[in-house]
């Protein structure tokens, strides 16, 4: 590929250019035409591709390290396996984007259009969504600790065995999300819509709960150990058991299911098994 290091290509039509492999490191590309262009394997780091058109992009295991795409439009890019560490894509319309396998680590996506993205895979370590728009993405195995999706629209997402563990979801939406099996430990959901969400088996060992809607969660077999319900309303979730709510924090604002009862208050400390 060629040498483009710190190119000006502002506004540039490039449409369904070959670009692979080429060194594009801290190219200025603000507003310019990639559609349908082929990055594969490009050196995009630092790259400024703010208002630039992506759509259908092809960017496989490309580097966008520290590359800012505020504002860009991605619809039905490619970015599978791709590196986007420290990357910005603040505003950005990134709906269907395809990101298996991609390295999202402190990424930021805040207010980010993703419907129907798919994250198969992909690593979220840190990486940042809130008040992202999410409905109907796919995330089977994607992983992180400390992802942040607080006020963003997670409704219908499809999130089997995933592990995002500490992450914060205060005030998300994840009306009819599917969490089952999903490893959420320490995760917060204070105030978060997680009406007909499917908890089952998941493990929510000491997450917060607290003030979340969980009117028709489904909770068979979910691990509520230490997690924190304190003004939840509970009262039409299903499959949820004594034995689970006796090892959970409620208070008097919570509300069950009429065949449940409230169990003892939770010491402030608890022992640790």
């Amino acid at each position: 590929g060629a040498n483009l290091y710190r190119a000006t290509l502002s506004g540039a039509d490039l449409m369904g250019a070959d670009l692979r492999r080429t060194v594009l490191t801290e190219v200025n590309a603000r507003n310019a035409n990639f559609q349908g262009a082929l990055f594969d394997g490009a050196q995009l780091d630092g790259a400024r591709l703010v208002e630039a058109d992506l759509e259908g992009a092809y960017l496989d295991e490309a580097n966008l390290t520290k590359a800012s795409l505020r504002d860009a439009l991605l619809r039905g890019a490619d970015l599978r396996f791709t590196n986007l560490q420290s990357a910005g894509f603040q505003q950005a319309d990134l709906e269907g984007v395809n990101f298996e396998g991609a390295r999202l680590v402190k990424t930021n996506l805040q207010s980010a259009n993703l419907r129907m993205a798919i994250l198969y895979h992909s690593n979220l370590d840190r990486a940042d969504f809130r008040d992202a728009r999410m409905p109907h993405a796919v995330l089977i195995g994607a992983r992180g600790t400390g992802t942040i999706f607080t006020k963003a629209d997670l409704s219908g997402v499809y999130a089997p065995k995933v592990s995002l563990q500490h992450a914060q979801f205060n005030e998300a939406n994840l009306e009819s999300a599917n969490l089952v099996a999903a490893d959420l430990r320490g995760s917060n959901f204070s105030h978060a819509t997680l009406t007909q969400a499917n908890f089952q088996e998941a493990n929510l060992q000491g997450a917060n709960l607290s003030g979340a809607d969980l009117t028709g969660a489904q909770l068979d077999a979910a691990d509520l150990h230490r997690a924190t319900l304190h003004g939840a309303n509970l009262a039409s979730a299903s499959g949820l058991t004594q034995a689970q709510l006796n090892t959970a924090c409620l208070d008097e604002q919570t509300k069950l299911p009429a065949e449940l009862s409230r169990p003892a208050p939770c010491a402030t400390a608890k022992a640790k098994h």
